[in-house]
């Protein structure tokens, strides 16, 4: 039976720079998990004089060290946390930390330093043990490796370091199993406590209990640290919990909960997802949808990106008052765009006429400050424009006497931008990314062979016939995942011909034209002599279930083809909205449809050429 040993180590009575909210902590926390029948607990407090370093050594090693393989080991320290500059080279901070026990400075002692303590708990980890630390103490968030009062004193002259500070050297294999840590704050940061709701706490162990209290038994890492971390920066902004390991597992069991890394979240600026611009979010009007609740999809709509996170609308839907104390997993369902960047030169006429089309294009922008996509240029001449960017081939000039030819050439601007959204389609959850890759293989008709700077050349024959190849999908990923293959050519379109939509099973491969050879032709009007090629990039679109398949679709651009032709009418392209959402309805057979689920990328380039 699984057995969570416990250690509380609580502090207040300090020779110096006493505390009062610490051993409140502690008592909390302890009362909690004792609340929790379910949980098989051996618990050990060390309160204020009896928490000397030789005892904190000893609780983690001799108490905490009984945990094996399915056990759970849970510090729990609140008290002041100090710091040292080091020119050690894994402090990628320039400071060491550590957590002061009673005697670190009433007798001269030293304090538990953070290599120590990082390498005591991952030592239980390595035995197979869930090896979780809360740490509510200044600079706590480099603590294993602190008006409101500060959980901090200044460093010691007496510290000097007694615990070994390297780190073993790199070694191949595994990675060994590492500890969790809930930190009061960042390293560089104070924690703070004050009197709250009638007693003196610590902010971040009275938030995360009221966390626990509000989540429930199903609590996960990520999402106490969310609905902590909105309550502490409440009370202050000098003070960010951090959370290290962990996000997708259960508290104190360490069991792994399936769902999206990103977390949607009541704040005090209102509902806000943690996906922002450093994850790859690119502009207001994205979705994402709720993954919890009954099956009924929810979306929320982005209104807001910021760097760390992007701040969104409910759609069609309305909270209830207890959705603001909950968190909820959330997954990208619909990517916005930013309008193209796109540049105009020449003949001041020529290039009146195509800023007054772009005006009218929601895909396009002339705006210096435009950043979307790879920018797209014309350079305009007497009577006629050109149109470039991206990495396909040179486009004819095309003629600029009216308005309706500038609208050409604004289609001709929207297709290159809708082409290069699909070749430089990620999500910016790179899970299911991770877990698909694409290869191809010669089949002897020809010859294949990988390019310095990441391309699959494949070759024509001496006697110029074209290669033949032999193109798989794979899944490496533990579920059976959907997946579509696209062939985006430098003719500026995308087929789906090449595998158009199927389940590919957990850890096996779905083969291009059902097994068939792929050949690969340079274009037609293009001669087949020496130093000619062309280009494809081939892109896997992978998810939990179906999607459709209509955004994905692009004929060459030809000017006398339509926008509206050439798109299949596809609802929304206008707007630069690729939706990833289910297709309305379900199978024949199998019951209702799936919700929308994760989805991911995978990508090759190739290079068809004759030697």
């Amino acid at each position: 039976m699984r057995t969570l040993n416990a250690l509380f180590v609580g502090i207040d009575d300090y020779p110096v720079a006493p505390l009062r909210g610490c051993v409140n902590d502690v008592r909390e926390a302890e009362a909690w998990l004792r609340r929790q029948g379910h949980v098989a607990s051996d618990i050990r407090r060390l309160h204020d004089g009896d928490a000397t370093l030789a005892a904190v050594r000893a609780g983690i090693e001799q108490h905490l060290g009984r945990s094996g393989p399915g056990d759970t080991a849970l510090l729990w320290f609140s008290g002041h946390g100090t710091e040292e500059p080091t020119d050690a080279p894994w402090e990628g901070t320039g400071r060491s930390q550590a957590l002061v026990c009673h005697d670190s400075l009433g007798d001269g002692g030293p304090p538990l330093w953070d290599t120590e303590l990082g390498a005591l708990l991952d030592g239980i980890a390595a035995r197979g043990a869930h090896v979780v630390a809360v740490l509510d103490c200044c600079h706590s968030g480099g603590a294993t490796r602190t008006g409101a009062t500060v959980r901090a004193v200044p460093w010691r002259p007496w510290w000097s370091r007694t615990a070994p500070g390297g780190r073993d050297g790199g070694s191949q294999g595994p990675l060994p199993r590492r500890h969790t840590l809930l930190a009061a704050c960042r390293p560089q940061e104070r924690a703070h406590e004050n009197v709250l709701d009638g007693q003196t706490r610590g902010y971040f162990s009275h938030a995360l209990l009221e966390a626990l209290g509000k989540l429930g038994p199903s609590a996960t890492y990520g999402g106490l640290h969310a609905l902590a971390g909105e309550r502490v920066r409440r009370l202050t902004s000098l003070q960010h919990p951090e959370l290290r390991g962990g996000e997708d597992r259960l508290f104190l069991s360490g069991g792994r909960v399936p769902g999206s890394p990103f977390l949607l979240r009541h704040t005090a600026a209102g509902w806000e997802v943690d996906c922002g611009a450093a994850h790859g979010l690119r502009a207001a009007g994205a979705e994402f949808t709720l993954l919890d609740g009954d099956g009924t999809p929810r979306t929320v709509a982005v209104r807001e990106v910021r760097t760390e996170s992007a701040l969104v609308d409910p759609v069609d839907w309305r909270p209830q008052p207890g959705d603001r104390d909950a968190v909820f997993g959330v997954t990208p369902s619909a990517l916005a765009f930013p309008p193209a960047a796109v540049s105009l030169t020449g003949d001041p006429g020529v290039v009146r006429l195509i800023e007054a089309a772009v005006a009218g294009a929601p895909m396009l922008s002339t705006a210096a400050t435009a950043t979307g996509g790879v920018p797209l240029r014309v350079d305009a001449g007497p009577g006629l424009a050109r149109v470039s960017g991206g990495a396909g081939r040179e486009l004819p000039p095309l003629p600029v006497r009216s308005p309706a030819d500038a609208d050409r050439v604004v289609d001709c601007l929207t297709h290159l931008a809708r082409w290069q959204r699909l070749r430089d389609l990620v999500n910016p959850d790179p899970w299911l990314s991770s877990l698909v890759r694409i290869t191809v293989e010669s089949t002897g008709v020809g010859t294949v062979r990988h390019s310095a700077d990441g391309e699959i050349v494949c070759s024509y024959t001496a006697d110029h016939r074209p290669p033949q190849v032999m193109v798989g999908v794979h899944n490496d990923s533990d579920r059976p995942l959907w997946c579509v293959l696209l062939d985006l050519t430098d003719s500026h379109a995308s087929s789906v011909g090449l595998y158009d939509g199927d389940f590919v099973g957990a850890g096996h491969t779905g083969r291009a034209r059902r097994g068939q050879p792929v050949w690969l032709y340079l274009p037609p009007g293009r001669a087949v002599v020496p130093g000619a090629f062309t280009r494809d990039w081939l892109k896997v679109i992978v998810a939990e279930t179906e999607l459709n398949t209509a955004p994905f679709v692009l004929d060459p651009w030809s000017p006398g083809v339509s926008p509206a032709a050439r798109t299949g009418g596809e609802p929304g392209a206008a707007a630069g909205l690729l939706r990833l959402t289910a297709p309305p309805g379900g199978r024949d057979a199998g019951g209702p449809p799936q919700g929308p689920g994760r989805w991911g990328t995978a990508q090759v380039r190739l290079r068809t050429e004759v030697p």
